[in-house]
Order: structure tokens, then sequence, then C-alpha cells
């Protein structure tokens, strides 16, 4: 499942980290990580790659990404 940008701010959030250090921690430039995170841009593979290895190894973000609950969709009807 891709790494979403609600994600990644709950993680600096809970965390203290800026998007400088994470941006270094994925190896990658803090203001990719603010255009992602504010839905500007879509990740590239490369940071795609990146979130979702981060996310999966650093403890503090799993634990984020596990906390996400599945959203309803606004005005969707039921199926009969």
């Amino acid at each position: 499942m891709p790494v979403r940008p609600r994600n990644v701010s709950a993680f600096l959030k809970r965390s203290g980290w800026t998007q400088a250090q994470l941006a270094w921690e994925l190896g990658v430039n803090q203001p990719r990580i603010s255009r992602f995170i504010k839905g500007l841009k879509k990740p590239n593979p490369e940071l795609d790659r990146a979130l979702t290895r981060f996310f999966s190894d650093n403890p503090t973000a799993r634990a984020i990404g596990q906390d996400e609950k599945p959203r309803p969709v606004i005005g969707a009807r039921a199926f009969r």
C-alpha cells in the first residue's frame, strides 16, 4: 500500500522530525517532501520506494501507518 501524504504529515508531527530530516533520511530534497505532503506532486518511483521502505522499517512510522483507518467515501450509495 502506498504511503499517503497524511501518513507523512502525522509521522512528522508525532516524531518531532522536520521535513529536512526526513528528506535526508530518504535521500531526497526537502522541497520534494513538502510538495508531496501538500498534494502538489505525486511521488516519483524513487520517493515512493523510499517512503515505503521507511514506513515499513521505522517503528514510529510503521505504527502511524497501522493507525490509519479507511475513510468512508462521502456521498457513496450502498449497493443493493
